[in-house]
């Protein structure tokens, strides 16, 4: 399930390893009067030091990888969204997760839904997702789109010992916190982020904000034309009192 190797950042300085054999023609000579056992050892601790220095110069990091994978929906709940679109979403996921969770490397998935906050709705674990699953959506404040809030947890709620992967399952009206500084701290950790955009219509909306713009604009036109009368009106009777 693990793998393990030894990665440097600056491998140029592993370069310096050429000068092992130049190491030990230079003091294979001059250390002859120790013996041939207590020579060997002094010229190996010598390479050793060596190989240390060179590592530590290359910055050398151990590194474990497993071909375990834990991926965390975020499924977005807010008013935004219609409730049919909120049932495909979680078709999607049960479906996703049928398709591509590997029962022998025991991958695991995990739900997070999130509207003003974030709840975590399926904690990780490596079996199927059931239709029936989404059930803290009924408590959930569904005024705003808290997209920063879900990341957090997702991040919090990931399991050690595997690989990670966040799925964001949203239209991306996000309108609390702020999920663009927070998506390159969980790149920097090696968390993969895949995004499923949700493609509403909004030629509805669109057509009541013309019809209101245009109410309001008559509205103000009637305003407008009654102040004139009233100005013209009480003009005219002032100077009828005038000439009275």
């Amino acid at each position: 399930m693990f793998s393990h190797s030894l990665g440097f950042d600056a491998n140029w300085f592993l370069l310096l390893l050429l000068l092992i054999p130049v190491l030990w023609i230079v003091s294979f000579k001059p250390l002859s009067g120790l013996g041939a056992y207590r020579r060997f050892m002094a010229i190996a601790l010598r390479t050793l030091c060596l190989i240390l220095l060179v590592f530590a110069l290359a910055e050398a990091q151990y590194q474990r990888s497993t071909d375990k994978m834990t991926v965390i929906y975020l499924l977005d709940q807010s008013r935004s969204i219609p409730a049919a679109q909120r049932h495909s979403m979680l078709k999607y996921v049960i479906k996703s997760v049928a398709e591509h969770r590997r029962p022998e490397r025991h991958d695991e998935a995990g739900v997070v839904v999130f509207g003003r906050e974030a709840v975590i709705e399926i904690p990780p674990f490596d079996d199927s997702i059931r239709a029936n699953a989404i059930e803290s959506g009924i408590d959930l404040r569904t005024d705003a789109t808290n997209l920063a809030a879900a990341l957090k947890l997702a991040h919090a709620s990931f399991p050690e010992d595997t690989a990670k992967r966040i799925v964001i399952v949203s239209d991306g009206n996000e309108n609390l916190g702020d999920a663009r500084a927070i998506l390159p701290l969980l790149a920097d950790e090696g968390i993969g982020i895949d995004v499923v955009p949700i493609h509403l219509n909004t030629r509805a909306e669109v057509i009541v904000d013309k019809v209101i713009q245009y109410y309001k604009e008559l509205l103000q036109l009637i305003c407008l034309i009654i102040e004139k009368l009233i100005n013209k009106v009480l003009h005219l009777f002032y100077i009828f009192l005038g000439n009275y």
